[in-house]
């Protein structure tokens, strides 16, 4: 319809500040940006059976700002596959997998369905049954080294009397010491940071077991990251999203305004240019106003005959200023209408054949008409045709140059310039798609974390919405000529007819001779459904309905999209075995591994 764009096109706007504000809102965006680290890993070891400790975990792991199911441990087997294995967290999913993988235990606490981010606690207990404490030495890895951080380390070794008790820290191999510490029946070390690759070893000549040791609670949680604060950034995102698209909006609405000739509705439909004088010279052309896209609608009538001197195709590139599939569809059934050609329908594919005035074509439609027939007469759609396809695709061309070169537009004809008053073009397409791609994807988002940083998701709340903006509204850039608007009030007057038809409008059609054309005309300017309703009412003999064939169009453009459209072609790791216990060094003892996230 004239003058009014579509509801969709400023959803699409909404949408895209809406988004960016959600998006800042639940902290996708704007959050900041914090890498994976661990801020607390308390251990404690006891005695368990004959040969085995009984380790216990708390696990204070920080996802930072990456999506993960929840943390992961490796285990070496080398004192025998761990055994009653628990898991439990207050505030993760906390759902154990465990895996013997050969050399090492896998073990998995989380939902593989769900994601997190940020600061989780886990519990995580199991035994390794076979410690060789016969030995009379403990010698235990309780961290093997990864390449996380972690803020505070600390051991706490219960149930165990021992002699020469040692603490190493460092990297594999060193012998670099920690301060163990005995009290209250216990030994404790704390490392804090305990760096990324590091690990820690502890070592004693075991001098007595007490199974019954009392229990070691675990340390309270580390304080999390504020998580408040998101309102001023989320407003602020909607205030820069309504700042980016509003101009852009205002600008091609005023930018995209025709000009008009200046009086009435009859003035700007039917005023013309000026004619030469007698003298030779020529007189000023009459006054124009200029009229944004949406009020031009308010000049337009009814009319009850189509505008002269253009096609129905032309007066549809006036209404909708787009240039596509559709205005090729109008082409055909304005050629219908015209009974150069004759339309009919198989199943729920379309019959094209010669009509009884197929002479009467110009020479350029003649040859068009011919390569799209390729030589078959009728034609069937439905089935793709490489030479139909060709054909097709020179139609379009060729409307878009004949329009490029009309007049009715003072710039940006439709069919011109990054695709505007195309209905798809490949500019708004690669946009609109890398659009979606950020908003629901979660990709752009993720990339590097750069829209964590405040900063730059305060830029894309800007630029996003200002971008779809202008892929949306740049169909209001196209600024018709005082000629094209006087054309396109009247091709809108007509279609105004057509949509409001009843039954007697019908039959006056078809007792002036008028049926089929108006039926292309109908077609052309969107209003098929509406005048087949009419000729459901209208008293018309069954021959003469027949005549309606430009109709037949508008319900197989399916078929006439396969005819043209080629169809698509078928077509962590592991641990490695461990030496022997040497002892006075990291990596000197059995157990160990190393964690992280899944």
């Amino acid at each position: 319809m004239l003058g009014r764009i579509s509801k969709v096109r400023h959803a699409v706007v909404v949408t895209a500040v809406g988004g960016t504000t959600a998006l800042a809102g639940v902290g996708v965006i704007g959050a900041g940006s914090h890498p994976e680290r661990f801020d607390s890993w308390h251990v404690v070891v006891e005695p368990a059976g004959v040969d085995g400790v009984r380790i216990t975990e708390t696990i204070d792991q920080d996802f930072g700002s990456n999506e993960r199911r929840g943390h992961e441990r490796f285990v070496p087997n080398d004192f025998g596959v761990p055994i009653e294995v628990v898991a439990a967290s207050p505030d993760a999913p906390d759902d154990l997998s465990v895996v013997n993988m050969g050399a090492e235990t896998r073990i998995r606490i989380g939902d593989p369905d769900i994601t997190i981010t940020g600061q989780h606690r886990y519990t995580l207990s199991y035994t390794l049954p076979q410690a060789q404490l016969d030995r009379g030495l403990l010698a235990l890895d309780l961290l093997d080294g990864d390449e996380f951080e972690r803020d505070r380390f600390e051991v706490v070794i219960t149930g165990f009397e021992l002699d020469d008790v040692n603490c190493f820290a460092g990297p594999a191999d060193s012998s670099d010491r920690c301060e163990i510490v005995e009290g209250d029946g216990a030994y404790r070390a704390v490392i804090a940071p305990l760096a990324p690759f590091d690990g820690v070893t502890i070592d004693g000549t075991i001098v007595g077991v007490d199974v019954g040791a009392a229990a070691v609670e675990p340390p309270p949680a580390p304080s999390r990251r504020e998580q408040n604060g998101r309102l001023p950034l989320t407003l602020g995102i909607a205030g820069l999203g309504v700042a980016g698209s509003l101009p852009i909006y205002r600008w091609a609405r005023r930018r995209g305004r025709n000009e008009v000739f200046a009086g009435g509705a009859a003035d700007a439909a039917y005023g013309t240019l000026a004619a030469p004088r007698l003298d030779g010279t020529v007189a000023p052309p009459p006054p124009v106003t200029l009229v944004p896209d949406d009020e031009l609608g308010a000049l337009a009538t009814i009319e009850f005959a189509p505008p002269k001197g253009i096609e129905p195709w032309e007066a549809a590139v006036l209404l909708t200023e787009q240039v596509g599939d559709e205005t090729v569809q109008a082409w055909l059934s304005g050629l219908a209408g015209r009974e150069a050609i004759e339309l009919s329908a198989e199943g729920g594919k379309l019959s094209i054949g010669s009509g009884p005035k197929r002479h009467t074509l110009d020479q350029n439609d003649a040859a068009l008409l011919a390569a799209l027939l390729a030589g078959k007469d009728p034609y069937v759609t439905g089935t793709y045709d490489p030479k139909f396809a060709a054909a097709w695709s020179q139609i379009a061309a060729t409307q878009r140059a004949q329009i490029a070169t009309s007049g009715w537009w003072r710039h940006l004809p439709p069919g011109s310039g990054l695709g505007i008053g195309s209905k798809v073009s490949p500019f708004g397409a690669i946009v609109f798609g890398g659009f979606m791609i950020f908003m629901f994807g979660g990709a752009a988002s993720a990339l590097l974390g750069l829209f964590r940083s405040w900063p730059v998701a305060l830029a894309a709340g800007f630029v996003f919405p200002a971008v779809a903006a202008y892929v949306v509204y740049r169909a209001l850039l196209p600024a018709r000529s005082a000629q094209g608007s006087a054309l396109a009030l009247r091709s809108e007057s007509f279609r105004r007819f057509l949509h409001a038809s009843e039954g007697q409008h019908v039959e006056w059609a078809w007792s002036k001779g008028l049926l089929r054309e108006y039926s292309g005309w109908a077609v052309a300017l969107g209003e098929a459904d509406a005048w087949s309703r009419a000729l459901e009412r209208a008293n018309v003999p069954a021959p003469a309905r027949a005549s309606v064939g430009p109709i037949i169009v508008a319900g197989r453009a399916p078929s006439i999209t396969a005819s043209r459209t080629k169809p698509p072609s078928s077509s962590t790791g592991s641990g490695g075995s461990r030496g022997g216990f040497r002892g006075g060094r990291v990596g000197g003892g059995g157990g160990g591994g190393r964690g992280g996230s899944w």
